[in-house]
């Protein structure tokens, strides 16, 4: 890492530090919420691999009339207006943890999860869309009829195998890259828009 990429990324966390935010994450979504109108108040939002907090903490702020569950393998401090869920994605049917809290599904799938990197590009890449291709199998099982889903994973070989599987499910999908991720950090997000729910006839 530069010592421009330094700077910045110190940057992020000392401004979360000074505003009360869990981790510098908080603003990615802030970021990508603003371009992309993700959360609206009154939703039903789920938090996949949310701790520490900060994209909690922030769909929190924004839904303060709605439902927000987050879940993790570990333990997340209290945040106000959330429901957290000590689970394993991989978990068989953890999907039922979640459903106790919203039997009829959620608007809003967010995961922001990624395996600690090995520095092997092709290992790291392949984990990422292993985590994304779980996360869309859960949404299977919560994700309302047209609702939405953010989920991070690794630019490389299987980004457009990646945003084939999305749109077999969802009406809009894209790719983005939030301004307070590093420049040269492989890093991305893939959103879909409008979810149907099952996959396209043949």
């Amino acid at each position: 890492m530069s010592w421009i990429q330094r700077r910045r990324s110190e940057t992020y966390y000392r401004r979360a530090k000074t505003e009360g935010y869990r981790s510098r994450a908080i603003y990615k979504l802030k970021q990508m919420d603003e371009k992309f109108s993700l959360i609206g108040n009154g939703m039903r939002i789920l938090d996949l691999g949310a701790a520490p907090g900060g994209w909690s903490q922030y769909s929190s702020m924004v839904n303060e009339e709605g439902l927000n569950v987050a879940m993790d393998l570990v333990p997340m401090r209290r945040i106000e207006n959330v429901y957290f869920v000590k689970g394993d994605i991989f978990e068989d049917n953890i999907w039922t943890k979640v459903l106790e809290l919203s039997p009829d599904g959620f608007d809003l799938v967010l995961s922001d999860i990624l395996m600690h990197t090995s520095g092997d590009r092709s290992r790291d890449q392949a984990n990422s869309y292993f985590i994304a291709k779980r996360v869309l199998e859960i949404c299977e099982h919560v994700l309302a009829r047209n609702g939405k889903t953010l989920i991070k994973t690794l630019q490389g070989d299987l980004t457009e195998e990646m945003r084939r599987e999305f749109k077999k499910h969802f009406r809009r999908v894209f790719l983005t890259k939030p301004s307070s991720s590093l420049p040269r950090s492989p890093e991305l997000y893939i959103l879909g828009e409008y979810y149907s729910g099952h996959s396209p006839s043949p």
